[in-house]
Parts: structure tokens; C-alpha cells; sequence
């Protein structure tokens, strides 16, 4: 089976890179050790903007409908991989690496509005009432080979 790929692209990563082997001893003194494997680096990823799309108020959401600016779309990804399955992820310097996710996901709520203020959006003729959702994060983890 092929590796699903993470098509999300409108977030921001921010890379966090592990801390590694140091003791500290008397006097100030700091020992290093040089790492066994590769580096087990953890992205964080900033979703700012992400929609629900719904065609009837209060009606079924469709995540198939502007899948990478989804809420939807994002959260069927991450049931079809859960915390366990790899993805590959195209990462900003390194490349397409294979990575999982390092937290659950927590689907974020509807950004607050006032009655009314719903935005729409035609997508191939049909008309969607778009919801906005609050920015969230994500992490995901990979290795450096």
C-alpha cells in the first residue's frame, strides 16, 4: 500500500530539534555525547485559517470540497493514519520526508461570529455556507537520515 502524502500546505512550520545527550558535572563542566541513530526532529505546524463547508445550515459538513483548506479533510486524514502511520510530509528544507504524527489531533471550534456573518463560496456550481475555525497546531515527527 502506498504512504498517503500530507496535502495540507497553509501552515507554518517551525522545526524543534532534540536537546541530545549532555550531563552536566561540577564546575560548569558540560559532557556531550554524540548521538546513536539519526535525530528525531518534531515540526510544529501553524494552521491559521481552516473552513467547515456546509451546503444547508446545520446540515452535513462535505470534506471532499477544497480539501486543503478543509477542517474536514484534515480530520479524515489523520483517522485514516491515526498516531501510528506513516505519511509523507514535504517539509520546507528537507525535502519529502516520512513522518507521523507526535499528538493526537484536537479539532479545533468555529471561530465566533455574529448571526449572520457566514461566509459562502460557489465550488463547482453549488453553493457552500463556509465556517471559519480558530488557528490550531499540529506536530508531527520524522528523522533526519
Amino acid at each position: 500500500m502506498a504512504i498517503p502524502v500530507f496535502d495540507f500546505p497553509f501552515h507554518t512550520p517551525n522545526d524543534e530539534y532534540p536537546g541530545g545527550s549532555t550531563v552536566k558535572f561540577g564546575r560548569g563542566y558540560r559532557f556531550a555525547a554524540r548521538p546513536n541513530g539519526p535525530d528525531e526532529i518534531i515540526t510544529h505546524l501553524r494552521f491559521e485559517t481552516m473552513f467547515v463547508y456546509q451546503t444547508v445550515a446545520g446540515g452535513a459538513v462535505n470534506q471532499t470540497v477544497d480539501p486543503q483548506l478543509n477542517i474536514f479533510a484534515l480530520n479524515k486524514f489523520y483517522e485514516d493514519v491515526g498516531m501510528w502511520g506513516p505519511f509523507t510530509y514535504n517539509h520546507h528544507r528537507a525535502g519529502a520526508v516520512r513522518a507521523r504524527f507526535n499528538k493526537p489531533l484536537v479539532m479545533p471550534k468555529t471561530a465566533k461570529a455574529e448571526p449572520g456573518k457566514v461566509g459562502g463560496k460557489v465550488v463547482g456550481g453549488v453553493s457552500y455556507r463556509v465556517h471559519q475555525v480558530e488557528p490550531f497546531d499540529l506536530d508531527i515527527l520524522w528523522t533526519r537520515a
